[in-house]
C-alpha cells in the first residue's frame, strides 16, 4: 500500500510539472486560432469558438517570411560553426599533450559562466570595427563564437570519455589525423554533436537581446525581434503574435524530436562509465 501510494505520488507531481512545462505552450497553440477579442477577454472558453486562421493570416501579411528564413540561417549556420570550431578544438585538447593545454580548456569552458549580456557593449564595439552589424554574415559569426563554448564543453566531455581502441588501430592502418577525425571520430561522437546541435540552434533560434542590439535592418530580423515589433506597430495583435510565436515554437520541437535519441545518448554517456 505504501508503495502504491508512493508511485501515486509521484505521478501526481510529475503530472503537475509536465502540465506547468507544457501548458503554456498548449495554450499558445490553441489561442492562436482565436480572435483577438476572445483572447484578450478572458472569458473565452479553452478551444477556438470560433475556429479562425485570421491571426495566421495578419502574420503573414505583416512580416512575411523572412525573418523565418533568415532565423533558420542564422540558427542553421551558426551552430554547425559552433560544433565544427568546437570539436576541431576539443580533439586535440583531449587526445594529445598540448602545452598549455589546461589553461586553453579553462579558457574555453569559462565562456559558459560569463554573462555575455555584460559583455554587449565591448561585443557591440568589436562587430562595428569588423562591419558586422546589420549583416547576416556577420550575425551567423556572431552566433557561431556565441555557442562556441558550451559546443566545446560538451564534446570535450563527450570526448574523454571515449575509448582510444579504434583512433589506435586506424593509426595503425596507416590513416592521417584528418581520415581519422572524420571517419571514426566524427561517427562515434553523434551523441555529443545532435547534443550541441540542439543546445546551439535551440539557443539561436530564441535569442532576442543581440539581435535586437545588432541588427536595425527590417530584412536581416530574426523572428524574435520582428514578433517584437507587433506591439507598437499593430496595437497588440494578440491573434497574430500568437500565431508568430506558435510557428517559432514548432521548428526547435521539431529538431529536438528528430534528434532526441541523440541528444539523450549524449546526456547520458557518462552515467555508466
Amino acid at each position: 500500500m505504501r508503495a502504491r501510494l508512493g508511485w501515486a505520488l509521484v505521478l501526481v507531481v510529475v503530472g503537475a510539472l509536465i502540465a506547468l512545462s507544457l501548458g503554456p505552450a498548449v495554450w499558445v497553440i490553441v489561442s492562436s486560432f482565436k480572435t483577438t477579442t476572445q483572447t484578450l477577454s478572458g472569458a473565452s472558453p479553452f478551444w477556438p469558438d470560433p475556429f479562425t486562421v485570421a491571426g495566421y493570416r495578419k502574420l503573414f501579411e505583416s512580416i512575411q517570411v523572412t525573418p523565418y528564413l533568415n532565423t533558420v540561417l542564422y540558427a542553421g549556420l551558426g551552430a554547425v560553426g559552433a560544433i565544427a570550431a568546437a570539436l576541431l578544438a576539443a580533439y586535440p585538447l583531449t587526445r594529445f599533450p598540448v602545452r598549455g593545454g589546461g589553461v586553453l580548456v579553462a579558457t574555453f569552458s569559462l565562456g559558459v559562466a560569463i554573462p555575455v549580456v555584460g559583455l554587449a557593449t565591448p561585443e557591440f564595439f568589436v562587430m562595428r570595427t569588423l562591419r558586422l552589424l546589420d549583416s547576416p554574415i556577420g550575425m551567423v559569426v556572431f552566433y557561431a563564437a556565441l555557442f562556441f563554448p558550451i559546443s566545446f564543453v560538451i564534446l570535450r566531455a563527450f570526448l574523454a570519455g571515449l575509448p582510444r581502441d579504434m583512433e589506435e588501430a586506424a593509426v595503425i592502418d596507416g590513416a592521417g589525423y584528418w581520415r581519422i577525425l572524420w571517419r571514426v571520430v566524427l561517427p562515434l561522437a553523434r551523441p555529443a554533436i545532435a547534443t550541441a546541435l540542439v543546445v546551439a540552434f535551440v539557443g539561436i533560434w530564441n535569442e532576442f537581446f543581440f539581435a535586437n542590439l545588432f541588427i536595425s535592418s527590417p530584412g536581416v530580423q530574426n523572428v524574435q525581434t520582428a514578433l517584437a515589433g507587433f506591439k507598437g506597430q499593430f496595437r497588440f495583435d494578440a491573434s497574430a503574435l500568437l500565431a508568430g510565436t506558435s510557428l517559432s515554437m514548432l521548428v526547435p520541437m521539431a529538431i529536438f524530436l528528430a534528434l532526441q535519441r541523440q541528444v539523450i545518448a549524449g546526456l547520458t554517456a557518462g552515467a555508466s562509465r
